[in-house]
């Protein structure tokens, strides 16, 4: 290669116009740059590639063979773990739409709850239920002397009316079978 100055060694005083005194000026020398060397053409070689044994071109076949296996095995991998992915993606898509629908007729169901609650709140006041029983049912309000009280306070007894008796005769409990079996002996 040529050997190039660096660009603060160039002169560029060659490309200013040439004037007598210019060229007669001894503090100015002008260095001429050599010509570029035409590079060297290298010389073509035929390269011969040595003839393989066949051990050697099995070896190279299985070594392809073992790296297309490779190949696919992983694409296989990244492929069904796409798949994968968007199987997952379709699913959560369709649930979030069976939620949302779910949602929807939940609010219909609570409004629907309302309105009727409203409507049997209105059917059954007071006053409607009063006037069916007076008037379909021909009942009448509750007076004072109709009112009878019931004293509990007393104490707790049990009365047998008639001739009834609370046990029946000739039947002995087990607590009694068992006292007349300890007293025997």
């Amino acid at each position: 290669m040529a050997n190039y100055r660096k660009y603060t060694d160039a002169d560029f005083a060659r490309f200013e116009p040439k004037t007598s005194a210019y060229s007669q000026n001894a503090a100015r020398k002008i260095v001429e740059m050599p010509p570029f060397e035409q590079a060297k053409k290298p010389q073509m070689e035929l390269v011969r590639r040595k003839k393989k044994t066949v051990q050697q071109a099995q070896k190279e076949m299985r070594a392809g063979a073992w790296q297309t296996a490779k190949i696919l095995v992983i694409s296989l991998c990244l492929l069904s773990m796409f798949a994968g992915l968007l199987y997952s993606r379709l699913r959560v898509d369709e649930l979030t739409r069976e939620i949302d629908a779910a949602t929807a007729d939940l609010s219909y169901a609570q409004a629907e709850t309302v309105r009727l609650n409203m409507q049997l709140d209105a059917m059954i006041s007071l006053e409607k239920v009063e006037n069916y029983a007076k008037n379909d049912l021909g009942m009448t309000k509750v007076e004072g002397y109709q009112i009878e009280y019931i004293d509990l306070s007393g104490a707790d007894s049990v009365s047998v009316s008639g001739q009834k008796s609370v046990k029946p005769t000739g039947e002995t409990t087990l607590t009694e079978k068992l006292l007349e079996y300890l007293k025997a002996e």
